[in-house]
């Protein structure tokens, strides 16, 4: 068992306990884990392409109390996060991806469906011409 799987384990626990002493200890447990996984930490540049994105990224370091931060002159859209490789690739990741490709997916399906409302046609009306464009009387030159 990697340390994503032990560590989304305990917060099940910690979410589904209902005695006091047993959260306490899963939290423990929990402390115990990200003090480790932040024994040798690495310093992560972390390029995403957009806003949503870097937002998604942050909120899933936050999750695991890891903070994000930005150089001076470096772009709105890039993180810096300090983690243990391990943690990173088996964890953060993997995580990110997961709902990176979910928030795609809806947006693809919300952008087909406004597209559709706009244009009732499902095809491109895209005409590609080979050669130089007819001029056409009467029409203006931008």
């Amino acid at each position: 068992m990697d340390l994503a799987d032990k560590i989304r384990k305990i917060e099940a626990l910690i979410a589904s306990t209902k005695s006091e002493g047993e959260r306490r200890a899963a939290q423990l447990a929990k402390m115990r884990l990200q003090v480790k996984i932040a024994e040798t930490p690495l310093e992560y540049t972390v390029r995403l392409g957009n806003f949503w994105k870097k937002k998604l990224f942050v909120a899933i370091c936050k999750k695991y109390q890891l903070k994000t931060y930005r150089y001076a002159k470096q772009k709105y859209t890039t993180a810096m996060v300090r983690v243990s490789q391990p943690f990173m690739d088996s964890v953060v990741m993997p995580e990110f991806r997961k709902y990176d490709s979910l928030f795609e997916d809806l947006a693809n399906e919300i952008m087909e469906n406004l597209i559709s409302k706009i244009h009732e046609e499902t095809e491109e009306d895209e005409v590609v011409i080979a050669g130089e464009l007819p001029v056409i009387a009467g029409s203006a030159a931008l």
